[in-house]
């Protein structure tokens, strides 16, 4: 009788799914979006996505250097990076998310969460939530009718357009200024 030799787990089909459904996460119009206001490069995230995700979706250990083979290079370039790259990307990632914590603290510390722009944040994050309990009850489903998906589009649009507004000029202005904007607008 011979042993069969142990599977490493990147060649493991439920590794493989997992890490595919991180990526495939990347291509979703709201994260493209929330990514480019964010402290994070694209890398940083997929990074992230394939060391928080990937293990807890496959319920499998990923050593770091199947982690590191199973991260995107650049177009045209074949998979994967080396495993000090990807955890130096991973250490970066961390710490982005940590400062940008931190960051809300601050401001949530110096009660600027109480003040009309950081309402909007609060409404979109409830939106974005929305945005994914439909995602997931849809996803669900073998069959989408055409009212399941408009639901859907419309709901992404919402976020999308909260996201837009969040990214204005006016955005992070007190109403002080914005009240003096609009004047000024209106006296022309």
């Amino acid at each position: 009788m011979t042993k069969s030799k142990p599977r490493r787990s990147s060649e493991d089909p439920k590794i493989d799914g997992a890490v595919r459904g991180a990526r495939e996460i990347l291509d979703e119009p709201i994260l493209k979006m929330l990514l480019r206001g964010s402290a994070l490069t694209s890398a940083q995230l997929e990074t992230l996505l394939i060391d928080l995700i990937a293990e807890d979706t496959s319920g499998l250990h990923i050593s770091y250097e199947d982690k590191a083979k199973a991260r995107l290079r650049k177009r045209g370039s074949p998979a994967g990076v080396s495993r000090g790259a990807f955890n130096r990307t991973l250490a970066q990632a961390r710490r982005n998310v940590t400062r940008s914590a931190y960051t809300l603290l601050l401001l949530a510390y110096l009660g600027f969460f109480e003040l009309n722009p950081f309402r909007s944040l609060e409404e979109t994050a409830s939106k974005i939530s929305e945005y994914r309990r439909i995602r997931e009850i849809l996803a669900g489903r073998e069959r989408l009718l055409p009212e399941d998906i408009e639901s859907y589009r419309a709901t992404e649009r919402s976020v999308l357009a909260a996201l837009e507004q969040l990214s204005a000029p006016l955005a992070l202005k007190s109403e002080q200024a914005r009240r003096e904007r609009r004047e000024q607008r209106e006296a022309l």
